[in-house]
């Protein structure tokens, strides 16, 4: 039988903890995308959930070749793990919103994840009735492994915190 790797057990511990609260009707998953890409030897890990049906919220778990390596050949020069990434869809209804939505994560985030946004908005031919949203990413530009698991249900209380506020 094969040792699971730590992208393995990191993502059954999201996921379960995630549907847990999905069944609980804490928030309402939207999404799951498993990929394995073939082209880089990586694999991506999303669950889309939404607590407000407002803001949306994607979760990413990814790891690459190298870790893997690592991980498998028990190499000294690379620490194996994984990485996290937090996204935001948030309405918004103007582009200077996107400050206020920075400070409002920050409230909540501290100043430790990178913080990232993506205004965008539908082409229309009424330019009078556009909807703009800012599409924000969560960067924690650190590797995780089975020794942060218990971390994730912290980390995912932080962002359902964080979509209800970005969703008031």
């Amino acid at each position: 039988m094969f040792d699971p790797t730590i992208y393995e057990n990191v993502k059954v511990v999201l996921e379960g903890e995630l549907y847990d609260r999905d069944l609980e009707g804490e928030i309402s998953i939207v999404s799951r995308e498993d990929f394995v890409d073939l082209a880089s030897l990586s694999r991506k890990y999303l669950m889309k959930f939404t607590e407000n049906e407002n803001v949306y919220v994607t979760i990413e778990l990814f790891a690459d070749l190298a870790n893997f390596s690592a991980e498998q050949l028990q190499l000294d020069q690379i620490e194996p793990g994984c990485e996290i990434k937090i996204y935001f869809d948030v309405p918004i209804v103007h582009e200077d919103d996107c400050a206020q939505t920075e400070e409002d994560i920050r409230s909540i985030w501290g100043y430790r994840p990178t913080i990232s946004q993506t205004v965008s908005f539908p082409y229309a031919s009424d330019v009078q009735d556009v909807s703009l949203t800012t599409h924000v990413a969560l960067e924690f530009n650190r590797k995780i492994n089975e020794d942060q698991i218990s971390d994730l249900a912290e980390l995912i209380e932080y962002a359902i915190q964080t979509a209800n506020l970005l969703g008031e």
